[in-house]
């Protein structure tokens, strides 16, 4: 998962991720059927172990602006995402990746956006946004700009202007 991150999906060999991991190829091939096997249990394990803190922060107590304020701190602070979201690499590689993977991709692409919506949809209920836009325009919106923030802080660049810029939206009342 960690190579996959660091180098990206499409630039991680099998021999290097055999050495790093210290298994032969076959041992590989016999716990995850093959490379397409590997990059889905990859990112499986990084949904589990990462990506769920984002959705927990959506479904967390707290106001409208308190979570979005922590979705914005996760993204560009938190330790887990330095080099970026393996998500938002496999998405953008996804072409480049076996069938297995790019059902996960989609997979968690469709769960992602469900939790923005309610998200939305939770906070329209509640008072706490205006809902100045259609949900599901807000949670795609919402998950574009996310996955635009990952990319940029993989690069090396601060997304706290981009993410401060694109959630501000969410903040603004009904004229």
């Amino acid at each position: 998962m960690q190579a996959y991150l660091r180098e990206g999906p499409a630039q991680v060999s099998l021999n290097s991720l055999c050495k790093k991991a210290g298994v032969s190829k076959p041992s590989l091939y016999r716990e995850f059927g093959n490379e397409d096997g590997l990059a889905c249990a990859a990112l499986e394990n990084y949904v589990q172990h990462v990506m769920v803190k984002v959705l927990e922060t959506l479904t967390g107590a707290g106001s409208f602006a308190d979570k979005i304020g922590r979705l914005s701190h996760l993204v560009a602070k938190d330790a887990q995402h330095e080099n970026g979201c393996l998500f938002v690499k496999m998405r953008a590689a996804k072409s480049d990746l076996g069938a297995k993977t790019q059902s996960m991709i989609e997979k968690t692409e469709s769960m992602a956006l469900k939790a923005y919506a309610q998200f939305l949809n939770e906070a329209r209920e509640n008072g706490d946004w205006s809902g100045c836009i259609p949900v599901a325009l807000g949670a795609n919106y919402l998950y574009a700009q996310i996955g635009l923030a990952m990319a940029q802080r993989a690069r090396g660049d601060d997304p706290k202007a981009v993410l401060e810029l694109a959630l501000s939206v969410f903040m603004q009342t009904d004229r």
